[in-house]
């Protein structure tokens, strides 16, 4: 019985720290904003970071749940009461249901976010991006960002900005740009930076709220905007950015559907090894 309350008591050691991950994983939704600027491009109402806290408070809950169960099997752990036994496997038994129910919304809402998103993109694209009397400013900002951080340009690629109403505006206004300037390569920031531990630990430490996509330095202006497909070589992001946000969106829910496998795995342990201690407890009392 020894050896088995010490392995108890190390698997909910494991637990309280998946529910600290957890834990970690909400609150740094909560200070981080780049993925209510990339959710905007896959949900149809413009309330992405109501969805992002919504995301966050839940991992909050989960985490602290996980936090509680875990700090409870400690002391199981060293008591060994059998009543207190199989109120911790009702504990788990309803953890796990409801880190399966979690799993199982993220997958669904993933698959209907990218459901439909390619066409959905492209016409918001054609209509919407930085055009002044319809420009939807939440989704140009997105778009933007989502250029300036994965280093893409447009949907499927930088041509589809030819044709579309920023472009007809720009030939009116005379600046001529064939792209944002958020598909050039910038000299302001580092792209990969953006998101990083260190860039939010900057912004919140130091209250750094600089928004480079917003007001994006070229290396290279002219060149980037030259139509000659050798003359912007090197200075014009030319992949599109339709694949880059769905396999960001997609490996982020890979992600969180992973961490709650791995923790039903440990807990579904937990209940085994918690059933061995209860029987023989029983046994014991019986003899």
């Amino acid at each position: 019985m020894k050896y088995l309350k010490v392995v108890l008591f190390t698997f909910n050691l494991l637990i309280w720290l998946a529910g600290c991950v957890v834990l970690a994983i909400g609150a740094w939704l909560l200070v981080e904003p780049s993925k209510g600027h990339l959710l905007n491009l896959f949900v149809t109402d413009a309330t992405p970071h109501m969805t992002i806290n919504l995301i966050a408070y839940s991992l909050l809950g989960l985490g602290l749940m996980v936090l509680t169960v875990g700090f409870f099997g400690c002391r199981v752990a060293l008591h060994g009461n059998q009543c207190i036994l199989a109120t911790y496997i009702s504990m788990l038994v309803a953890l796990i249901v409801t880190e399966t129910v979690t799993a199982a919304v993220g997958g669904l809402m993933t698959f209907r976010m990218v459901s439909g998103l390619e066409e959905r993109l492209i016409g918001k694209l054609a209509q919407d991006y930085g055009h002044e009397p319809t420009s939807d400013i939440p989704f140009s900002h997105s778009l933007d960002f989502a250029q300036y951080k994965f280093n893409c340009c447009g949907i499927h690629g930088y041509g589809d900005y030819n044709g579309t109403a920023w472009w007809r505006d720009a030939q009116i206004s005379g600046n001529r740009r064939q792209v944002p300037l958020t598909c050039c390569v910038l000299k302001n920031t580092e792209e990969s930076n953006t998101g990083s531990p260190m860039s939010v630990v900057s912004r919140v430490l130091h209250k750094h709220t600089e928004k480079p996509w917003l007001n994006p330095k070229p290396k290279d202006e002219i060149a980037c905007q030259v139509e000659d497909k050798e003359g912007h070589d090197g200075y014009r992001h030319k992949e599109g950015c339709l694949d880059k946000v769905t396999n960001w969106l997609q490996c982020e829910s890979f992600t969180l559907v992973l961490l709650g496998m791995a923790m039903a795995g440990i807990q579904i342990f937990g209940i085994i090894t918690s059933a061995f201690l209860c029987r023989t407890i029983r046994d014991m009392q019986v003899d």
